[in-house]
């Protein structure tokens, strides 16, 4: 009777300690949405009505102070033995005394680049004011990083989903995050300037046409062009489509769920058709698409936008699309298995790769922008 009692409790703990871990991973999700998102568009907000002073502006407070609460408490889930124990396989990783599970190591890392990338953004933006596109190292670092950090929160739902099965709900979040958080990766600014009249008229807003050093920017953007009419805009956003719809899938291929962040993806990236290769992925249902779906799906996508965005309408990049489609879903296989099977050396490569090298790639075409625009 004893030990049907002791079985019965270390059962009911077990219990508390999986629920624990679960309610704390949202938690940080949160956190970081809240940053993220509301955080986000405070921030363009702000900038748009208040001089630039320094760094420390609200919404910059706001954004890595919930930034600093999810990683707080990720690091208060890898620090609790009962509690890191349900996020699957361990490796040693200095300076942790303990082994630290794959995903929260994923996780945190990507959570450790953002943190670094807002560390060197204070920097620049002391020295440089708004004078920064988002080429930038410490723009590009804040982006990539998010990617990871939600790349290893996925990895952390799916060692969950052992024991909690991912619902409808977890699904449609986990997969906005990984979604959204990869689908500018590429095209970059190309993604948010949406025209050069746009680019115009938001330096024309009071407070940044008294901000010499934004206007900088913005001769930047309108001097090579880097808008979404820009031919280059097609092909590259293609290549990210690519690499977002082949991380979902991944995650879940659910034709409902895909339809959905299409849908939805469309409307917040004002109007870029992510909708049309939505439908022609969900047609496939939860079955593996080939290279061959995928190039198909890339050439809808790429003269969907075409028609929209290119100012002529010009076939090159449409064609183009139909590879580069094939070849962001290719890349989101490697990236997948770590995230599916996170063991130390694909952490440490992937946050590596994504954190640390393509955002100072990025950053050497921004100071090379920067140097030949006056």
């Amino acid at each position: 009777m004893t030990a049907t009692a002791l079985t019965a409790s270390e059962a009911a703990q077990d219990r508390v300690g999986l629920t624990t871990a679960y309610r704390l991973l949202w938690l940080a999700v949160i956190f970081d949405i809240l940053a993220f998102g509301f955080g986000f568009e405070w921030d363009r907000r702000w900038h748009a009505t208040h001089p630039f002073e320094d760094f420390f502006s609200p919404p910059h407070l706001f954004v890595y102070s919930m930034h600093l609460c999810a990683t707080l408490t990720l690091a208060y889930i890898a620090f609790t033995p009962d509690l890191r124990r349900w996020f699957g396989d361990a490796f040693a990783l200095p300076p942790f005394p303990f082994p630290v599970p794959g995903a929260i190591a994923l996780a945190g890392g990507g959570f450790v680049v953002t943190g670094l990338a807002g560390f060197f953004d204070g920097i620049w933006h002391t020295a440089f004011g708004l004078d920064e596109t988002l080429w930038s190292f410490p723009h590009s670092m804040l982006g990539w990083g998010l990617g990871i950090a939600f790349l290893g929160v996925a990895s952390c739902r799916l060692a969950l989903a052992r024991w909690k099965p991912i619902g409808p709900v977890s699904a449609a979040v986990f997969g906005f995050l990984l979604f959204s958080s990869s689908i500018e990766r590429v095209p970059g600014p190309f993604m948010n300037n949406i025209s050069p009249e746009v680019v115009r008229y938001i330096a024309s807003i009071p407070v940044l046409a008294a901000e010499p050093a934004f206007q900088h920017t913005a001769r930047i953007y309108l001097a090579y062009d880097i808008t979404r009419v820009n031919p280059l805009f097609v092909p590259l956003v293609a290549l990210g489509a690519g690499l977002a719809f082949g991380l979902l899938r991944r995650f879940d291929p659910r034709p409902l769920l895909v339809l959905g962040l299409g849908a939805f993806l469309t409307y917040t990236t004002t109007y870029v058709p992510l909708i049309v290769p939505a439908v022609a992925l969900a047609l496939r249902g939860t079955a593996t698409v080939g290279w061959r779906w995928w190039a198909f799906t890339g050439l809808l996508f790429g003269i969907a936008t075409a028609i929209i965005w290119d100012h002529p309408l010009t076939v090159g990049g449409a064609l183009l699309a139909a590879p580069l489609m094939v070849i962001g879903a290719a890349i989101a296989d490697p990236i997948w298995r770590v995230v599916e099977r996170p063991t130390r050396g694909g952490v440490l490569t992937l946050v590596t790769v994504a954190g640390i090298c393509a955002p100072a790639l990025t950053g050497v075409l921004d100071l090379a922008l920067r140097s030949r625009t006056p």
